[in-house]
């Protein structure tokens, strides 16, 4: 009998084991081991923010750990009615498809969490939170999900290993985590989650709950090499690149990544931007080797970050003037991009978090490569979050270098009230400049919150070399007040509504009034998922010391006051389609000064015909009568401005390792009928006799990108692109021959086959 007992257990045991080392992530939850799982099933309601218990959408919420890692299994009951199933590119949470989320503090000190979501398709996202409650959606990580839909329920699983990021060594058996889960569903336009808050609340990392596990050592060592081949139609060449990329997770803390001779080329494409302002337009970075582990160097402000990786590997440098009998040859062979001979990532998290990055761009015709370097640390003492992040680049064309330092915090007391800065010095050209940015928020309960924030940029602060400032010379200090209702009676038309006050006043860095801004916004959201939107503001007279680009004849334009709002409305959420219409008219915005009144409207709308396959189309349209442009010194002009633009998209899915997209925008920008202007002193503008011609811009982006998923992280591309911009000086009004142009004619038009795979 006693050997019948012990063979038993032993049986039992050999088998429990085997079924928790071969859970398979199939969406279907049927393996013995989530009947012994760790069960959540109390939600509140986060969206509308109502903060209710939830009772009426039943959800269990399952985890198992393991020494790999954790198993998350979500069991949600809804009607089938209810159900939206639409699949989806990668990151996309707006997506019109139901969706659970895990969010992963592996450190449970509030500074850095981790977000996965599957949709009841099986489309996934993820990204890194930094300071509280900002994601960045171009982080990829290597999990698993898979999710599948019964009658009046659907199932998602997902196994995150341990060695999806580094943590903070814990000494003892445990390691305390922090953790929250969330529920949208979309046909209904609620979201649910086991904490009362959300990611689109004040505080957010710093209210989730705790959890223990097994304190598990990890490492992990991960090679992926690469080959792209590209035909060059435009330019009838061929270009073949071979690279590497090395992520070594030397243990829980440590990580330490390579790449050599990268391939940064874009098989995502920036969105197109005709820009005439003084401001430089910013786009993310979605190369894998920056965005992995980046949120430690992210200290960043809506005016500014301390570090683009953009830069790397942008723009080259150069000194055509130096080159004698060929400046004209290096004039006209300028790149516009440079090739980067490798780069290095070095983190370690501990009491003192420690990074360190660099990077090296190779020599190009007529140009030296830069140097970048960058130094991070970051600690945590009970509620207060501090760190200094410093970058150095070597500019060997110019034989200048530039230096920033900066030193950031965040004081967070209670839920209630938030604190945070950030300290800034560089030292570009001997010259030294100064930043500081201050901000403070204020959130008593649910209903209610408030904030206000002050930006400090001297004249000489610089921080583009290896990051981001959209403009210094400028002291800003702004608030706002928002009062939202969420909870309504039975019989109410109503889910949430809105009220919010806006207000600012900008200065330059000598305390020189430019101009003050106030806004009031409305929004009101109906049971039946439709959306109005309404905002009107009004900016004062002032000077506008941007637009003549410092020029010593016009240091500024005096601009009149301006007026104006817009009114949006989205109708209600269809399982096949969604719309939106929009419209506005001001002189100006809330932000940016005008001398005469902008009409706009935009018309929007998805359809999804299949759950595998959506279009996405919309036209703007913008016309302004008087539209102010600077074209050298203190000579600027008004035309009569026109845009247009156009934006067409298909998304097709076999299944989430096969996935088709067509995108098309084109632009046509005219600018018709110039009046030259000369800017004086006093900021007037003074008409003048002479000849300006008009402005006439299209700019297409066009392409068919092909991937198929090989495994988690390995990708095959096939990638056809074509567009550019045609800029003409005539009066052509035709849309569908200003769209015709760059088609035409395009700047670019390649054929790309890229590879990257995991060993």
């Amino acid at each position: 009998m006693r050997y019948f007992k012990l063979t038993g257990l032993i049986l039992s045991l050999v088998l429990s084991f085997s079924l928790k080392s071969e859970i398979k992530i199939d969406g279907l939850l049927d393996e013995a081991e989530w009947q012994k799982a760790q069960v959540i099933d109390k939600l509140y309601e986060v969206y509308p923010y109502s903060l209710r218990e939830v009772n009426e959408y039943k959800t269990q919420i399952l985890i198992i750990e393991s020494e790999n890692g954790l198993y998350f299994g979500f069991k949600n009951y809804q009607t089938n009615e209810t159900m939206r199933i639409n699949s989806h590119l990668r990151d996309q949470e707006r997506s019109l498809s139901d969706k659970n989320g895990i969010v992963i503090d592996f450190d449970g000190d509030g500074i850095e969490g981790y977000n996965f979501f599957i949709s009841s398709s099986g489309s996934v996202g993820d990204a890194t939170v930094t300071d509280e409650k900002e994601r960045n959606w171009d982080w990829d990580a290597d999990w698993q999900s898979a999710a599948s839909v019964k009658d009046g329920v659907w199932y998602s699983e997902t196994f995150i290993p341990w060695s999806i990021a580094s943590m903070k060594t814990q000494t003892g058996e445990k390691r305390k985590v922090k953790m929250a889960f969330y529920r949208m569903l979309m046909g209904v336009g609620r979201g649910f989650s086991t904490i009362k808050g959300s990611v689109y609340e004040n505080v957010y990392l710093s209210v989730f709950d705790e959890y223990q596990f097994n304190n598990y050592s990890v490492a992990k060592l991960d090679f992926f090499p690469y080959t792209t081949l590209t035909e060059d139609i435009a330019n009838s060449d061929q270009i073949s690149k071979a690279g590497a990329e090395i992520f070594w997770k030397i243990n829980t803390s440590k990580q330490l990544n390579l790449t050599l001779n990268p391939d940064f080329g874009q098989v995502e494409s920036d969105e197109v931007v005709v820009n005439f302002s003084a401001f430089e337009t910013f786009y993310s970075d979605k190369r894998p080797f920056f965005a992995e582990n980046n949120s430690m160097f992210d200290v960043s402000d809506r005016m500014h970050r301390i570090i683009n990786t953009r830069r790397i590997g942008g723009r080259p440098d150069y000194d055509c003037d130096v080159q004698g009998d060929l400046e004209d040859y290096c004039e006209e062979t300028q790149a516009e991009t440079s090739e980067i001979d490798f780069a290095l990532k070095y983190t370690q998290k501990g009491e003192v978090d420690f990074g360190f990055m660099s990077a090296s761009e190779r020599d190009e015709k007529f140009s030296q490569g830069r140097d970048f370097y960058a130094l991070r640390l970051n600690t945590k003492v009970n509620d207060f979050k501090y760190g200094y992040l410093g970058t150095y680049v070597d500019k060997p064309v110019l034989g200048t270098n530039a230096q920033v330092n900066s030193v950031d915090f965040t004081y967070l007391p209670s839920e209630v009230h938030r604190m945070n800065g950030n300290l800034m010095h560089s030292n570009v050209n001997n010259q030294d400049g100064f930043g500081l940015t201050l901000g403070y928020s204020f959130n008593p309960d649910q209903d209610l919150s408030s904030g206000i924030g002050i930006n400090f940029y001297d004249d000489q602060l610089d921080l583009n070399d290896m990051g981001y400032l959209i403009l210094n010379d400028r002291l800003m200090f702004n608030g706002r007040t928002q009062f939202k209702k969420t909870r309504f009676s039975e019989g109410s038309i109503l889910r949430s509504r809105l009220f919010e006050i806006g207000y600012g006043s900008k200065f330059n860095a000598d305390t020189v009034r430019e101009s003050s801004n106030f806004a009031l916004k409305v929004e009101a959201n109906f049971i039946d998922l439709s959306e109005v939107k309404t905002e009107v503001f009004y900016r004062s007279t002032g000077r506008n010391t941007r637009i003549t680009r410092g020029s010593p004849l016009a240091p500024y334009i005096h601009m009149p006051k301006g007026i104006g709002g817009y009114i949006e409305f989205t109708g209600p959420r269809k399982p096949k389609y969604i719309y939106s219409l929009r419209f506005e008219r001001g002189k100006g915005s809330e932000h940016s000064p005008g001398i005469s009144w902008k009409n706009s409207s935009r018309a929007f709308i998805k359809f999804m015909p299949r759950d595998n396959l959506s279009f996405n189309m919309s036209y703007n349209h913008s016309d302004e009568k008087n539209w102010l442009n600077w074209l050298d010194d203190n000579l600027l002009a008004t035309y009569e401005r026109k845009q247009r633009t156009s934006v067409f998209e298909l998304e097709w899915f076999k299944n989430n390792k096969h996935e088709l997209r067509i995108k098309a925008q084109l632009v046509a920008f005219t600018g018709r009928n110039p009046t030259p202007y000369i800017g004086d002193q006093k900021g007037k503008l003074n008409p003048i006799n002479l000849s300006i011609s008009p402005i006439t811009i299209s700019e297409l982006a066009f392409q068919v990108r092909y991937r198929y998923e090989i495994m988690p992280l390995s990708y095959l591309y096939l990638v056809y692109s074509k567009g550019g911009r045609v800029s003409l000086n005539d009066e052509e009004d035709d849309l569908s021959n200003l769209y015709r142009r760059p088609w035409n004619d395009p700047s670019d038009e390649n054929f790309t086959m890229k590879l990257r795979y995991r060993f």
